[in-house]
């Protein structure tokens, strides 16, 4: 049976009230931030109430703004919802970005709203809640947290369950290979005659293939077995959060 009680939908639009009916915690990604610098809603509220609020990246545009009145709005916005956190889905370390974030994670601070913020954006902040994605190259998975939670406690980090699905030509300079479908990994496995093994490490599936120039490739993927060992390690861990796009976690939730 797989434990899920640390796990948060994460959703935009109607997948919200599909996700809301497996009587989970969700994400909504409901709110952005307007290029004047303003808090608007994105999509209409979700009807589950209780229901984390999510904050979209604001734009690359962005008027210089107050970060604190930014801020309380934030907090009233998820005090009106009785949001019981705030996820800050920002994907740009910007000067501008940073200012934003260290105003939320005061104020939500004080409120006594938690905080979660994506690890590359987070590093500064003092009392964010840090999220880092599962998806690794190379490494353990558990080591790899055990070592986040040792710089900055363990109570401040949380993950992102993010299936992965790469092809890595090798020798690989880069920690990204070229990203697969399901479809297309299916096919290359068929057509190669690979075998796919399991790594205790990294907690993923791979098999190794020769393409018709020689040349030696790693595919690195998950599967629904997989995503159920990483959730698994990550509770082993101590880890209280773990977020997950509802369509990648149905399986999750509903294993056959």
């Amino acid at each position: 049976m797989v434990y899920t009680k640390n796990l948060v939908l994460v959703c935009t639009g109607r997948d919200t009230a599909r996700a809301a009916g497996q009587g989970m915690p969700v994400l909504h990604l409901c709110l952005g931030i307007t290029p004047k610098g303003a808090l608007q809603r994105l999509q209409l509220p979700t009807a589950q109430a209780n229901c984390l609020l999510g904050l979209c990246d604001p734009p690359l545009d962005l008027a210089l703004c107050n970060p604190d009145r930014l801020a309380a709005d934030l907090v009233f916005e998820a005090k009106r919802t009785g949001a019981p956190g705030v996820f800050a889905d920002f994907e740009h370390d910007t000067p501008r970005g940073r200012a934003l974030l260290t105003a939320f994670d005061t104020a939500l601070h004080e409120a006594d709203i938690p905080f979660f913020v994506p690890l590359a954006c987070g590093r500064q902040l003092t009392h964010a809640i840090l999220t880092t994605p599962t998806a690794l190259s190379g490494g353990s998975l558990t080591a790899y947290i055990s070592s986040l939670q040792g710089i900055y406690g363990a109570a401040r980090i949380a993950a992102f369950l993010q299936p992965v699905s790469q092809d890595f030509t090798l020798p690989s300079s880069s920690p990204n290979g070229k990203t697969l479908t399901k479809v297309e990994r299916e096919a290359l496995l068929t057509h190669t005659g690979a075998q796919a093994f399991f790594s205790r490490e990294l907690c993923a599936k791979y098999f190794t293939y020769t393409d018709t120039d020689g040349r030696a490739h790693f595919v690195l993927f998950d599967d629904a077995s997989t995503l159920e060992a990483k959730l698994a390690q990550l509770t082993g861990c101590g880890v209280q959060t773990v977020f997950a796009l509802f369509p990648d976690a149905e399986e999750l939730l509903n294993p056959s």
